[in-house]
């Protein structure tokens, strides 16, 4: 772990992998760009599954119930034990298996006569092995474990708030996108110029790079509480319709936005191993959120996301998504953040093999 007065080393191209696509590094709307989510989720999950940093821990017994948290959950932090499962690799039948009683952690038999540990149905009948790999050095990849399980919250977030944002008709104004998106061009173009400084300029070109994304991280914050109170002023019979649409179709656009700027906000202070200060940017995110939830506005009848959930053209495979899915977006950054402050807990991660390559 570098001191807190030392500068970390970060490689070329450990910054530039995540530009991956022309319009990734030339490219002004950010949606547009590559699912730098998963870029990032790829590059770490590839660190993690290092065979000098993982051992296979086969005595899973009394871990059974926690395992089965962790896969339900995606990321589960124990009272005991740091239980990480990539969430990635299961299915969703599988999730929902789980969730119902119809799938459940246990033992299954193998050719050779051992029993290893896996996903069995009702019937006991093998539906996928997997592997309980025990951390040799748990603190040392801390920054490796909490990243992944943010940007991989963060990916399902801004997935299923580009889902459930294609009930919205109204036009999204290109001008406004795009003077949300710049600080984070702006952001780029500084990541690009670290990739080939030395050590000093590295630090330097960073800084402004997370400053950018600051910047931008307010803007949209105060645009998205902008515009949802414009919707608390759209009242009565005679409210606009089209200008109700348009709102919710910028602050659908605000909330996607937002998860990709603390996304790299977070990864920029992971890979400079300045974890307390990823702690802080995801502390503010939540804040928001809390917020958004909590706080009434207007005549104080609704919060932000009960009216945004009254004027929601919701459809049957997402209804209620406005007042459930952001408890579900607090509870995983709670997870990260509690995660940081286990250094000291055993780490155990899930991972998931295919039954064709037994």
């Amino acid at each position: 772990m570098v001191e807190k007065n030392e500068t970390a080393r970060v490689g070329r191209c450990e910054l530039l992998d995540i530009f991956i696509e022309e319009e990734d590094k030339k490219g002004t709307d950010i949606l547009a760009m590559s699912d730098f989510f998963d870029v990032l989720i790829g590059k770490i999950d590839t660190e993690m599954n290092s065979e000098t940093e993982w051992e296979s821990h086969l005595n899973i017994e009394g871990l059974f119930g926690q395992i089965a948290a962790a896969i339900k959950s995606g990321f589960d932090i124990s009272k005991r034990e740091m239980l990480v499962a990539d969430y990635s690799h299961f299915s969703q039948e599988i999730i929902d298996g789980l969730k119902a009683g119809i799938y459940h952690v246990g033992e299954s038999m193998e050719v050779a006569g051992n029993l290893r540990p896996a996903i069995l149905d009702e019937n006991e009948q093998l539906v996928k092995f997997f592997t309980l790999k025990k951390a040799h050095n748990p603190s040392a990849i801390l920054s490796d474990i909490s990243t992944l399980s943010m940007q991989t919250s963060l990916k399902r977030i801004s997935a299923q708030i580009e889902d459930v944002g294609r009930d919205v008709k109204g036009m999204i104004d290109f001008a406004r996108r795009e003077a949300l998106s710049n600080k984070f061009i702006y952001a780029r173009d500084r990541i690009m110029s670290a990739s080939i400084a030395d050590s000093e300029e590295q630090e330097f070109f960073l800084r402004e790079a997370d400053t950018y994304l600051m910047q931008g991280l307010v803007d949209l914050y105060s645009d998205i509480n902008a515009q949802v109170k414009k919707l608390a002023d759209q009242k009565g019979p005679f409210a606009s319709i089209k200008e109700i649409d348009t709102l919710l179709s910028y602050i659908n656009e605000d909330m996607k936005m937002i998860p990709r700027y603390v996304g790299l906000r977070v990864y920029l202070f992971n890979i400079r191993q300045k974890e307390d200060d990823a702690n802080r940017i995801l502390g503010e995110y939540q804040y928001q959120l809390q917020t958004l939830m909590e706080r009434r506005i207007g005549d104080r009848k609704y919060t932000a996301l009960e009216l945004i959930h009254e004027y929601y053209p919701y459809k049957k495979e997402n209804m209620d998504f406005w007042l459930e899915r952001p408890k579900q977006m607090l509870e995983a950054i709670g997870s990260y953040k509690t995660m940081l402050d286990q250094k000291d807990n055993d780490i155990f991660y899930i991972d998931v093999e295919d039954i064709d390559d037994e």
